[in-house]
């Protein structure tokens, strides 16, 4: 028996007593056993550790459970990346669950790649579905996807929400921004970069159920708490997209609008944000939108902030 599993499963956890179970029960229902659970306490102060501890008794996988002060989704993604002793690394929030045999099909799915082109790819992807209609969310990848000469276009126009399983060895040579004043950086910001270098191996296989309108999904309940936080990450997020991915069709373009938008609604000065875009295109255009963008801040901005406090 190998001494290191083959994935490590990561869930951090904020305030989730109530819905730890379904991550756990999941796990519990895995056909492949090759993981262990890496459980990242963000600051909580509902009790969960004592339900982690019960957890640890009653699994037949290695359950590992650290507390931090509360900093955010990212910084656990941080401190877990470097506590990973699987050499693939998934993410599974607190109320969401893996399909039954999720483990086992991440695991054919990497050794289906040819062993000689692995190198180039950074993750596997698949398909998640509701929780409520068992129901694909969103589309499906077009058949031969990773066959074609630009697999990463073709997957950019499919919708829906998409759950990876990433190489552990590159996740630490990308570690999350931590910027001042917020508890959220949306995951696109690294994987975005992640993307300029290596490839994703898509698949079409169900790999997640994801509990989409619950009233206390994580995000509904985080942006009714942390607007303000929230213009900070949409930000970082836009401002990522603009530098990492850019313009490649019409509809593309009102990012240059957004990123200063986002930017000075987070605070940040004129000339930090046309700084931070890198192609001088893309820089000048930014620069011509700064006002206008600052006039819809005024407007618009400033008010949906005012009138969302409670």
């Amino acid at each position: 028996m190998k001494d290191r599993p083959g994935i490590t499963v990561f869930t951090p956890v904020f305030n989730r007593k109530h819905t730890i179970d379904r991550p756990f029960d999941s796990l519990m229902r895995q056909t492949c056993k090759d993981f262990e659970w890496l459980v990242i306490d963000d600051g909580s102060t509902d009790g969960i550790k004592e339900t982690i501890d019960l957890f640890i008794e009653k699994a037949d996988f290695s359950v590992r459970y650290y507390y931090k002060e509360n900093g955010g989704k990212h910084t656990a993604m941080n401190m877990a990346a470097g506590l990973a002793n699987g050499g693939y690394f998934l993410v599974l929030d607190s109320d969401d669950a893996l399909t039954d045999n999720a483990v086992e099909s991440i695991f054919a799915l990497w050794g289906g790649i040819p062993e000689h082109g692995r190198e180039k790819y950074w993750c596997v992807t698949g398909l998640c579905v509701d929780s409520q209609t068992g129901k694909i969310i969103g589309d499906q990848y077009p058949e031969g996807i990773n066959q074609q000469a630009n697999p990463k276009l073709l997957a950019q126009k499919t919708t829906g929400d998409k759950t990876g399983c990433i190489r552990t060895d590159i996740l630490l040579d990308y570690p999350f921004p931590e910027p001042a004043g917020t508890n959220f950086i949306t995951e696109s910001i690294i994987w975005n970069k992640i993307d300029k270098s290596y490839s994703q191996y898509y698949s079409n296989e169900i790999l997640k159920v994801v509990y989409l309108n619950e009233p206390d999904s994580l995000t509904a309940v985080w942006f009714k708490e942390h607007v303000r936080e929230g213009y900070v990450s949409n930000y970082c997020w836009k401002l990522s997209t603009l530098n990492d991915i850019g313009i490649h069709k019409p509809k593309d373009c009102r990012i240059l609008f957004t990123v200063p938008y986002y930017g000075l609604m987070a605070g940040k000065k004129r000339n930090e944000i046309i700084g931070a875009v890198q192609k001088p295109v893309y820089k000048t255009l930014v620069a011509m939108l700064m006002v206008p963008a600052g006039v819809f801040k005024v407007i618009r901005g400033n008010r949906h902030i005012k009138n969302i406090q409670p």
